[in-house]
């Protein structure tokens, strides 16, 4: 877990131990200090940021203890991160909403942003306050390699939980149909084809799913992706949003944003991001 020592962060170590509770798991939290301070500012920041998560940690972890490591590190906030998630081989990154900077943004992208682009492991961005384990998951699937990790990972919170797999799909050539009366005839039998092979295409995917889970709606709807996302988080108020992504890189993917990271600049909920790969 990285934390920048603010409210944001406080809520993100708050699930960062609910979850190392829940799964028996060894949580390590992790505080960058900006290499460009001068050394003895940065010294400074290294004391009090230890003595700060101590004392959080402490008194979040009175019961049923959890072991806590600490490391604080004068470097680069994601670069460090990732060194030391590869370093304890860690099984997920959690991390709290940041401070908007759109301008910086752009060009650099957030620390979440940029911590999914360079590496490999899951990243949680926590947003709301922790009243309660994850009960209602949901995830957004495309069919692909990515969404099948990505549920499969979100599995792993509890098989328990009230799943929905939310599909967006758009009708093409739907704006070439010209005249009321043809529109509507075919467009509504091209929608019933397309649903048709949605259906049987879902229908596929979870076939290919090696976690079964008890609760589990389907949800298929025209739209784009990002508008449909946000149309079900509104109707399902789910506690977690789960994305699966993938590593392009380069100067479109800086400039315009995965579905993923766009949804991260400004998150409904909880949000999960998982790579394949």
């Amino acid at each position: 877990m990285a934390t920048d020592l603010s409210p944001r962060s406080d809520r993100a170590l708050d699930r960062a131990v609910a979850l190392a509770r829940g799964h028996d798991a060894d949580l390590c939290v992790v505080h960058v200090v900006d290499e460009d301070l001068p050394a003895s500012v940065a010294e400074a920041q290294e004391t009090a940021a230890r003595d700060v998560m101590r004392a959080h940690i402490d008194s979040l972890n009175k019961e049923a203890a959890v072991p806590v490591s600490i490391e604080v590190v004068i470097g680069r906030t994601y670069v460090d991160v990732l060194e030391m998630a590869e370093r304890i081989e860690a099984d997920l990154i959690i991390l709290g909403t940041h401070r908007e900077d759109s301008v910086m943004d752009m060009f650099r992208g957030t620390t979440a942003e940029r911590i999914i682009r360079a590496g490999d492991t899951p990243v949680l961005l926590v947003r709301d306050r922790v009243l309660a384990p994850y009960r209602r998951i949901m995830v957004a699937v495309d069919f692909s390699v990515y969404s099948r990790r990505a549920f499969e990972f979100a599995t792993r919170f509890d098989p328990r939980a009230e799943f929905h797999l939310v599909h967006a799909y758009e009708v093409p050539f739907k704006g070439f149909l010209y005249g009321h009366t043809t529109r509507r005839e075919v467009s509504k039998q091209h929608e019933r084809q397309l649903q048709s092979m949605i259906e049987e295409e879902m229908a596929a995917f979870l076939g290919t799913l090696e976690t079964k889970v008890p609760r589990l709606e389907r949800v298929l709807q025209e739209g784009s992706p990002q508008e449909v996302i946000r149309r079900q988080v509104t109707r399902l108020k789910p506690d977690l949003l789960v994305l699966g992504t993938h590593g392009r890189t380069g100067v479109a993917h800086a400039i315009l944003g995965s579905v993923a990271e766009d949804l991260l600049k400004a998150p409904p909920c909880d949000v999960l991001a998982v790579k394949a790969w």
